[in-house]
């Protein structure tokens, strides 16, 4: 059995590619010992054999390769802080993982390391590993050249073109998610005059928090639909930001996906935002994603979206 593991701002999924799955919060994550996460992988997910789990861990942003977790540094991380909410149930999920004996491998997030566009290369983190798993899912079984936008909790967008990750743009670097966003001139003067951290301010730069409010749940109905316009509307613009940069490398219409949980509700406007279909992706994509990578790994794959799987990593046979 394969499995692969996203490790999402609000939940860690774990799934398989035939589409088995199990969804835990980061909250429950972080209360639970090994044993308990172990077990519902097993219950949920079936007792047999693992052959390979594909795990990603928070930014990624120290290796560049596919690695064995016994070979990964730090954990994948060029440092343990960085931005975004820490819970403590990707952590708890890493260690149950590395404790369980089973063969797993580490996916790297895309950064300025990564092989992708140099012009891309300006900004030092484009996006996680999950939108590593989520990317090779796409290509594995709809299509070569494609554009994603990932908006929810915050929004991460990025370009595979023919086969390989051509660049992201990441959420602290231009459009907001509900609950993430960007530092905008007041979070940049807030955070030198002391009133926050740069992390407190990415963390409540997000469209509901802009609008003081908390979740969707909270919302009233008109709230409810200003926020989704807001994410529609940036949601289209970095599409549109890299469908320049498709263009530019000789891709003139690559396929165009939504995910994230409020994708279905933000499918139509941005569809008549941009003028192109566009299709929304279920909530377990990633985490799919991610097992077919396991698959292929295992049966031999040596290079994933143009991401190298290092030379360790113990490969089966062939089918």
């Amino acid at each position: 059995m394969f499995i692969g593991v996203d490790h999402g701002t609000t939940a860690i999924r774990f799934a398989t590619p035939e589409g088995r799955c199990w969804t835990l919060s980061r909250n429950e994550a972080s209360l639970s010992s090994a044993g308990d996460i172990l077990n519902g992988v097993r219950i949920n997910l079936g007792s047999e054999k693992i052959d390979l789990v594909a795990l990603c861990y928070s930014m990624g942003d120290g290796i560049n390769q596919i690695m064995r977790l016994a070979d990964a540094p730090n954990r994948g991380l060029l440092r343990r802080d960085g931005a975004g909410i820490h819970v403590g149930g990707g952590t708890m999920v890493y260690k149950a993982i590395e404790e369980s004996g089973w063969p797993a491998i580490l996916l790297p997030g895309i950064h300025r390391s990564s092989d992708i566009d140099p012009r891309m290369k300006v900004f030092s983190h484009g996006m996680s590993p999950e939108k590593v798993g989520l990317a090779y899912g796409l290509f594995r079984n709809k299509s070569q050249s494609f554009i994603v936008c990932d908006a929810s909790s915050n929004t991460v967008t990025f370009a595979v073109l023919e086969g390989k990750i051509a660049g992201a743009i990441d959420a602290p670097i231009f459009a907001p998610g509900l609950i993430q966003g960007p530092l905008d001139v007041q979070a940049i003067r807030d955070v030198d005059c002391g009133k926050m951290t740069a992390n407190q301010a990415f963390n409540s730069g997000g469209i509901l928090s802009k609008m003081g409010m908390r979740s969707l749940e909270h919302c009233s109905f008109l709230e409810r639909t200003a926020s989704l316009e807001s994410l529609s509307l940036f949601a289209a613009m970095e599409i549109g930001a890299l469908l320049v940069l498709s263009r530019d490398l000789g891709v003139e219409s690559p396929d165009l996906f939504l995910a994230g949980s409020p994708a279905s509700s933000l499918c139509r406007r941005v569809c008549e935002l941009l003028g192109r279909a566009v299709e929304p992706l279920g909530i377990l994509a990633a985490a799919e994603g991610c097992a077919w990578v396991a698959r292929d790994v295992f049966h031999g794959e040596k290079s994933i979206l143009g991401i190298p799987v290092d030379e360790r990593v113990c490969t089966g046979k062939k089918d």
